[in-house]
């Protein structure tokens, strides 16, 4: 059986929209018939909110389960609570119980391959996996980096253009650290919430000539759409659900387009 593709969505700024992102990529995949599963790294718990479910009270409910030294391979996949949902999009949530998580791996052996090691040894049941990290760029955005085969990077509108040369410099030093053989390639980035205005516009494009200059290849941006929060608020999350006439909608189709090709 191939391995799966693994995309860590990657950002060291919160709100840039990492769980919006995600959620949008891999339903559309699943709709596709690319089996996807989302792990929430994240101890903020948005993604149970996003997709309509409760936060995981314990620890084996919980993507926690995962790093656990008694891991068996059972992975805690639950499924959105939309009439739209389609098995083959699961999510492992994330939340509070994820603090202990970070809390604990500083004191393991091999901390930053805890992830990866649990993929190696129980190959989850995906074509795509997608790993939504805290924005702090702690340890457990450390894991998610070492398990994953490609990264894709949101930027926010608010961000520096240092802050973003800051980020693909930690990636690069990181990945060399670890010694991570192949090394994860950057599968792009984003812009995400891009507002219609001349100074969004230009924001963008200098944006993108630093990635460009590093040769990170740029998708075009996701605009800024209220609908998002709204539907998120509902907790049917995708665009695609709740406004499906939306134009935001087909801002996602290129980024599932390369995400598809590389499981073919």
């Amino acid at each position: 059986m191939k391995p799966p593709i693994v995309i860590w969505v990657a950002s060291n700024a919160g709100g840039v929209g990492k769980t919006t992102l995600s959620i949008h990529l891999g339903y559309r995949l699943a709709q596709r018939k690319v089996k996807t599963l989302l792990i929430d790294l994240d101890t903020n718990g948005s993604l149970a909110k996003f997709v309509g479910l409760e936060d995981p009270i314990g620890a084996e409910e919980s993507s926690a389960a995962i790093f656990s030294r008694k891991f068996e391979g059972h992975y805690p996949v639950v499924v959105p609570q939309w009439k739209q949902s389609n098995e083959k999009f699961g999510l492992c949530l994330g939340g509070d119980v994820m603090v202990s998580v970070g809390l604990d791996l500083p004191s393991r052996t091999g901390r930053e391959y805890v992830l990866q090691r649990a993929f190696r040894k129980f190959p989850p049941d995906a074509d795509v996996i997608l790993l939504d990290s805290p924005a702090s760029l702690d340890v457990l955005s450390y894991c998610a980096l070492a398990a994953s085969t490609h990264i894709l990077i949101p930027s926010p509108m608010s961000v520096k253009i240092s802050g973003v040369n800051s980020l693909l410099q930690m990636i690069r030093s990181e990945i060399e650290e670890l010694n991570l053989n192949p090394p994860p390639q950057i599968l792009g980035s984003v812009p995400m919430k891009v507002e219609k205005s001349a100074d969004q516009h230009s924001f963008v494009c200098e944006i993108n000539d630093v990635f460009s200059d590093q040769k990170v290849h740029c998708f075009p941006p996701i605009r800024h759409n209220r609908h998002f929060e709204n539907a998120a608020n509902r907790g049917i999350a995708p665009l695609y659900i709740y406004r499906p006439g939306e134009p935001a909608c087909k801002d996602f189709e290129p980024i599932v387009d390369a995400i598809e090709n590389l499981t073919k």
